[in-house]
C-alpha cells in the first residue's frame, strides 16, 4: 500500500508530502489542487518501471501533456518530481524537458519498486475520472484492455463487467448468496438504487438495461443518471483484486445524500479488505458518512485520511491532513471545511 508520495513542482503543488491510508478523502474548494495532486500520482503510475532507467513519459491513464502544461508555472519550475514510499520502498520519478519547446517529457527514476508498489501501482490501478462518461445505453468492446482496462474516461466499465461478471469474490465482499462479481453488483445496486443491472451482447456492441421492482428492463436513460454513476462504481470496487489502488473523483454524481451515505459505507468496506481507495469529493454526506463510521468503530481512525486542499494568495495549493478523533470528531477547526451548512443554518436562525 502507497503510505506516502511527495510532490515537487508539478502544476499547483510545490513541495507537498501526502500521506495515504486504506480509506482517503481529498477535499477542497474548486481548482485548489485535488486533481492535480491526483494526477501527479497517476503519472508516477503511468512511468514506474521495475528498474532505475530514462524515458520519454507514458500517459495511460491521462490525455498526454506537454512539459509546459504541467510544471509549476507560479514557480518557474525547470523540472518536476514525485516520490513514491510504500513499505521501505522509496522511488522517485525525475522528470526534465526533452526539447527546447518544453512539450516532451522525460523522466528518470531513482530506486527500484518492490513488487507491492509495481502490482499495486502498474497492474491494478481503478480511476474513475469526475469526466467519465455516464452513458451506458451502448457501449462497446475495449480493444486495449491490457494498457488501460476501463479506458480513459471509463468509457469500457460495461465490458469490463462482461469479461469478469462470473468472477468468484473472496468471502468478505459477499452479501449475495450467489458469490459471483454479477450477484454481487446487483445486491449492493438493488441495496442503494432499488434496480438490478443485465447486460447483452450483439456481437459488437452491449446493451445495458436496468430492472426495476415491477421486473421491467428501463434503458439507462429511463432511471436518472445517477444509477449509471454508481453502477459503475461499485463494479470497479468489486472487481478489482487484492493490494489495488481505486481512485474515485466525485462518486456523489448525480446521487441523493442517502446514496450517498452508502457509498461511502460501501468504499468503507472495500477498503477494510486490503484494497487502497482514494475519494475525491465535494460531498459533506460523504465526509460526515466517515465520521459516522467512526463513531461507530465500523472503522479505525488509523486506517482512514481526509487531505484538505487550499490554495495560498500567490495560486501554491497546500494539501493538510484532516486531524480526526476515533470519535468522529474534529479536534482542530479547519476553515472551511464543509462549514457552509452551519453558516446558512446561523443566516437563517439569525
Amino acid at each position: 500500500m502507497i503510505r506516502l508520495y511527495q510532490i515537487t513542482n508539478y502544476k499547483s503543488l510545490g513541495e507537498q508530502a501526502i500521506p495515504l491510508s486504506a480509506l482517503n478523502l481529498f477535499t477542497g474548494v474548486n481548482s485548489a489542487g485535488k486533481t492535480s495532486a491526483i494526477h501527479a500520482l497517476l503519472s508516477s503510475a503511468d512511468n514506474l518501471a521495475d528498474r532505475e532507467h530514462e524515458h520519454l513519459a507514458i500517459a495511460r491513464h491521462l490525455p498526454s501533456m506537454t512539459f509546459n502544461e504541467v510544471r509549476n508555472y507560479l514557480r518557474n519550475a525547470k523540472d518536476f518530481a514525485i516520490s513514491l514510499f510504500s513499505g521501505e520502498t522509496e522511488v522517485t520519478l525525475e522528470y526534465t524537458p526533452a526539447d527546447d519547446a518544453l512539450i516532451k517529457t522525460r523522466v528518470k527514476q531513482r530506486g527500484i519498486p518492490s513488487e507491492e508498489m509495481r502490482e499495486q501501482l502498474s497492474e491494478n490501478l481503478y480511476y474513475l475520472p469526475a469526466m467519465r462518461s455516464g452513458k451506458l445505453d451502448e457501449t462497446s468492446i475495449n480493444s486495449d484492455a491490457e494498457k488501460n482496462v476501463l479506458g480513459l474516461n471509463a468509457e469500457f466499465i460495461i465490458d469490463y463487467f462482461q469479461n469478469h461478471r462470473n468472477m468468484l469474490l473472496e468471502e468478505n465482499l459477499l452479501r449475495a448468496e450467489t458469490k459471483t462479481l454479477e450477484a454481487q453488483v446487483n445486491y449492493w445496486l438493488s441495496q442503494m438504487t432499488g434496480y438490478r443491472l443485465t447486460v447483452n451482447f450483439d456481437g459488437s456492441k452491449y446493451m445495458v438495461r436496468f430492472i426495476g421492482k415491477g421486473g421491467k428492463e428501463l434503458m439507462p436513460f429511463h432511471v436518472g443518471t445517477g444509477v449509471s454513476y454508481i453502477t459503475q462504481v461499485i463494479i470497479v470496487a468489486l472487481a478489482a483484486p487484492k493490494n489495488c489502488l481505486i481512485i474515485v473523483e466525485n462518486p456523489e454524481i448525480h446521487l441523493h445524500p442517502s446514496a450517498q451515505a452508502a457509498m461511502i459505507d460501501f468504499l468503507s468496506m472495500i477498503a477494510s479488505t486490503g484494497r487502497q481507495v482514494i475519494v475525491e469529493s465535494h460531498s459533506d454526506h460523504i465526509f460526515n458518512g466517515i465520521r459516522r463510521l467512526l463513531h461507530a468503530g465500523m472503522l479505525q481512525v488509523e486506517k482512514v485520511q481526509v487531505i484538505n486542499f487550499t490554495q495560498d494568495g500567490e495560486g501554491l495549493t497546500h494539501a493538510t491532513p484532516v486531524v480526526l478523533s476515533q470519535n468522529g470528531g474534529i479536534p482542530n477547526y479547519v476553515p472551511g471545511l464543509f462549514d457552509q451548512f452551519d453558516e446558512d443554518l446561523d443566516s437563517i436562525l439569525s
